[in-house]
């Protein structure tokens, strides 16, 4: 997560923008993901042992949903026309009755045991490794008391030593109000002989107190210790025990275990990503007071801290501190704080996924007590998380003013986000035992779905960087970053999330259709044909609204932000206004063209549904490079509102003359211009599809063009220069 702060601007948890830190957003990413698969760990267990049903008995379920599956399949049902499930079978999960109170009590035992722990560790710590207070040396505890107030903590911080350790090391431990930190031998030798090393290595621990991290860093161990090993060994003992299930019930248990193992993989990069980079915050809050990097680079380079290894062999991933010529280089460069890569984010996709797939399908799983509350729960929540998360990342990383998001940043978090949500829902249990019922039918269907999450993952992050880029400004300006940050995001993900629910819904939908409706069609054609008309279907209730907030909300804050800086001699976007005017770029040539073609090609007698929405659909990518062909901040955005204005122009356009004609001219009852209400709502909301279509084409284009510099938009600091 970069930031571009000048230096010495490191301000409360080592933020310059008054944003989570990138170790608190990650702690709640653990935190989510390992509370999650414990409860849906325990509760499988619990749904049978607790209820005492047999595993004879869960088979005897998956065998009769799977021959009502199969008879359902041979006789081909009747579509529904919303794409569900034709048919509804008559079986009896002998699991239903564990309820959400199993999920509950999980989670509180697991918080009550990382809240006993985290009181009573600290005690423990101090009296096993034989800790002593600090008595007799009065300089030593001026100088302490000194650093303190440099640090400038309010609460008392206890010193303790541990004469025996000959290093030169430290460690700041200890719960809220209680805060301690231990000297080793070495290092208060080194007081007398290089008080200079001496105050900074005290510095960085206390650096630790004043970002508040020590609680991030110990609940970290804490929960995965308590979560990681289980998981790990639930995901090693399952496979072979899958062997002995039903294949419908051993689908579901294996790529159950695939998906703990993955978690708890994941789960271990993001433990070690939080104690690496509270490592640098603190180097950079250390480097704030000194006003120089000098003290910390020799101590890097004489002492070799323990905390610093200069080299390893072990991957970065694995390393739970950052090696000495990282942390040179962050002190160096402060854009690189926390820096999020691909792994961060491909952690922030599967915890979504695994979120969602859990609350989705109830507490038991398998689609037993799954409903609308269900569901609902799901989206909201899956889709805050996604993001929350991803935009604090891109927020921190497209607000510096030295250093935005470049293509590679983006291409990396989408591309995380795709693979962690793409790989973590595809190996649903549900979905693999559906698969399994339905003789492996429309399995191809795998590989347009994993193409759209992609393109998904890409279009997020590009999207959520235009957007930071837009209201930076304004957060700077009006000092308020935290307020203007969770508002523009809790309104995305207000937009988002119909769509989120609709991406994965997509799976199951095409899968049985691929079954019921083309049983003898290839799983990637059904997926294709199925994909086009559900998304004329939900254009109203989902694409609707993800395209309005996806125009509105950068385009808002480019405006608010020209305002805020329109007293100066520049603006943060260029020229106020594109070069192409008004009338192009809100698509009003390409949407009349396109209304009279459709009324010329139906006075012909060549009109078709189709064939006038492949004519909207070409207006709208004409609108969109139109409106783009010059210069024009955020070209993507007003690509989109282009397209969007140019279809509802279209359709609204051939309905008002349509009908004019109709009732005007052949005397087709009373002469009325005027379209119907209903005609009204689907020239609003059907160009939505069409819109998004032409932002894939635009936005591929456009990425090409700009390849070889990519686009940089200068924005202001923090502290308001440019």
């Amino acid at each position: 997560m970069t930031s571009g702060v000048p230096a010495g601007q490191v301000q409360r948890e080592g933020d310059p923008f008054g944003l989570p830190s990138g170790t608190t957003v990650r702690f709640v990413l653990l935190i989510t993901a390992v509370t999650t698969a414990s409860a849906t760990l325990v509760n499988g267990v619990s749904s049978v042992v607790l209820t005492s049903v047999d595993v004879r008995q869960v088979r005897a379920y998956y065998e009769c949903a799977t021959r009502a599956t199969q008879e359902a399949a041979r006789a081909h049902g009747a579509s529904s026309g919303d794409g569900s499930s034709p048919f509804v079978f008559d079986c009896n999960d002998p699991r239903a009755a564990t309820t959400w109170a199993v999920t509950v009590a999980v989670t509180a035992l697991l918080l009550l045991g990382v809240g006993c722990v985290y009181v009573c560790l600290p005690a423990w710590r101090k009296r096993r490794r034989g800790y002593r207070e600090l008595t007799g040396m009065p300089e030593l505890t001026a100088c302490l008391r000194q650093l303190t107030r440099t640090a400038g903590l309010h609460s008392p911080v206890t010193f303790l030593a541990e004469p025996l350790e000959p290093g030169v090391d430290a460690l700041a431990f200890g719960r809220v109000g209680r805060r301690q930190v231990v000297l080793s031998g070495g290092l208060m030798v080194l007081f007398a002989r290089d008080p200079d090393a001496f105050r900074t290595v005290v510095l960085h621990e206390l650096a630790h107190i004043r970002n508040r991290d020590l609680d991030v860093a110990f609940l970290t161990l804490v929960v995965w210790r308590m979560s990681g090993p289980p998981l790990l060994a639930f995901a090693v003992l399952a496979v072979p025990g899958s062997l002995f299930l039903g294949p419908e019930l051993a689908a579901a248990d294996l790529t159950h275990a695939v998906r703990m193992g993955l978690l708890a993989v994941l789960a271990a990069f993001l433990k070690n990503s939080v104690l690496r980079s509270r490592e640098l915050y603190a180097d950079a809050r250390v480097r704030s007071w000194q006003g120089s990097p000098t003290s910390l680079q020799r101590l890097f380079r004489d002492y070799g801290l323990p905390s610093a290894p200069r080299s390893g062999w072990r991957s970065a991933l694995l390393r739970v501190h950052p090696t000495a010529a990282q942390r040179e280089e962050a002190l160096r460069d402060e854009r690189l704080l926390g820096e999020a890569g691909f792994w961060d984010f491909c952690a922030v996709g599967a915890t979504v996924a695994f979120l969602y797939d859990f609350l989705e399908l109830g507490p038991v799983g398998g689609g037993s007590q799954a409903g609308a509350g269900t569901e609902a729960l799901a989206t909201v929540l899956a889709s805050g998380l996604l993001v929350g998360a991803t935009g604090t990342a891109l927020w921190r990383g497209a607000a510096g003013a030295a250093g935005a998001v470049g293509p590679r940043g983006k291409r990396d978090a989408g591309l995380g986000l795709a693979l962690g949500v793409g790989s973590m829902h595809l190996l649903s249990p549900t979905g693999a035992s559906s698969a399994a019922m339905l003789g492996g039918k429309g399995l191809t269907l795998l590989i347009p779905y994993a193409a759209l999450v992609v393109l998904c993952g890409l279009a997020a992050a590009g999207w959520l960087v235009a957007a930071t880029r837009s209201w930076a400004p304004v957060s700077f300006r009006r000092r308020r970053t935290r307020l203007v940050a969770a508002g523009v995001l809790g309104a995305s993900a207000v937009g988002v999330a119909p769509a989120f629910d609709y991406l994965m819904q997509l799976p199951p939908l095409t899968l049985y259709a691929a079954s019921f409706e083309s049983p003898n069609a290839p799983g990637a054609l059904v997926f294709l044909s199925d994909f086009v008309n559900l998304s004329i279907g939900v254009a109203g209730s989902a694409l609707t609204p993800l395209t309005v907030t996806a125009i509105l909300i950068p385009i808002v804050g480019q405006y608010l932000a020209q305002r805020a800086t329109r007293r100066q001699q520049a603006t943060v976007f260029g020229p106020l206004r594109p070069t192409a005017g008004a009338l192009v770029r809100l698509g009003v040539p390409a949407g009349l063209t396109a209304a009279g073609a459709g009324v010329l090609i139906a006075l012909l007698g060549a009109f078709s549904f189709w064939g006038l929405i492949l004519e909207i659909l070409a207006a709208q990518i004409a609108a969109a490079f139109l409106a783009t062909r010059d210069y024009a901040p955020l070209p993507v955005i007003r690509g989109v509102l282009a397209a969007y204005a140019a279809g509802a122009l279209a359709l609204l356009g051939w309905f008002l003359m349509m009908k004019a004609f109709g009732s005007c001219v052949l005397g087709a009852g009373p002469c009325a211009t005027l379209p119907s209400p209903e005609n009204v709502f689907l020239a609003l909301t059907l160009p939505s599809a069409g819109a998004l279509t032409a932002c894939a084409v635009h936005a591929g284009l456009h990425a090409l063009r700009t390849r070889p510099t990519g686009e940089r938009i200068p924005i202001l600091s923090p502290g308001g220069r440019r």
